[in-house]
C-alpha cells in the first residue's frame, strides 16, 4: 500500500468518526472517552469532593440564584434534604463561600460595593461581574484599574456565562470570584 492510499484511508476513517459523533447514523459506534460511559462528571466531582466542597452555581431565576455546597453539616447525624440553597437577590461567590450582595442594578456596582474582593485571601486572579444589563463604562474602568493593582482581572459578562466560567475556573482550583446582579427591572420584562 502506498503512503497516499494510507493517508486517504485515514481521512475516510476520520470522516466516519465525525459522522458517528455528529448524528450517530453511520460509521462504527465508539465511545470517545471511558469516563463518559461510566457517567462521571469530572467538574462536579472536583467541586464537590475534596478537603472541603467548593461553591457550585447551578442556575438562576427571576427571584435569585441556586447555589450548591453552602450548607455545612456541623452534626453528622443531622439530615439535610438538599445541599442547594436558593439565594434571593444578587450574590457574590468565592471558591468556598457565597453571600448575598446589596446591589440591585448595574449602576450600583462600584469599588466600594465589591470591597470583599479586596479582603479575600489568597488574592483573587479573576472577578466576573454577571449582569444582563449594561454597566456604565467609567464604572467598569474604575473597577478594572482598582483590581489590576491587586493583579486581578475583571470581566463583565451576561449572567449565564459568568456562572459557567466561575464554575469551570473554580473546578480548576483558580482563585476566582463572581458578582451576579439580579436586576429587579428584568422581572417585569
Amino acid at each position: 500500500m502506498s503512503v497516499l492510499q494510507n493517508v486517504h484511508g485515514a481521512r475516510a476513517t476520520a470522516a466516519a468518526w465525525r459522522l458517528t459523533r455528529t448524528n450517530g447514523v453511520s460509521g462504527p459506534r465508539r465511545s470517545f472517552s471511558d469516563w463518559n460511559e461510566r457517567g462521571h462528571d469530572i467538574t462536579y466531582e472536583s467541586l464537590t469532593f475534596g478537603e472541603r466542597p467548593k461553591i457550585i452555581l447551578q442556575g438562576y431565576a427571576p427571584t435569585g440564584f441556586d447555589v450548591l455546597n453552602t450548607v455545612k453539616k456541623i452534626d453528622e447525624n443531622e439530615q439535610i434534604e438538599s445541599g442547594t440553597v436558593h439565594m434571593n437577590g444578587s450574590i457574590m461567590a468565592f471558591p468556598f463561600g457565597c453571600f448575598l450582595w446589596g446591589v440591585t442594578k448595574p449602576e450600583d456596582v462600584t469599588l466600594e460595593s465589591i470591597a470583599s474582593v479586596f479582603l479575600h485571601k489568597p488574592s483573587l486572579e479573576y472577578l466576573f461581574i454577571g449582569c444582563n444589563g449594561p454597566i456604565p463604562l467609567p464604572q467598569i474602568d474604575r473597577i478594572k484599574i482598582g483590581l489590576s493593582k491587586k493583579n486581578c482581572v475583571v470581566e463583565k459578562m451576561n449572567i449565564s456565562n459568568a456562572i459557567g466560567t466561575f464554575n469551570i475556573l473554580n473546578a480548576e482550583d483558580r482563585q476566582v470570584a463572581v458578582a451576579l446582579i439580579l436586576d429587579k427591572g428584568d422581572e417585569t420584562e
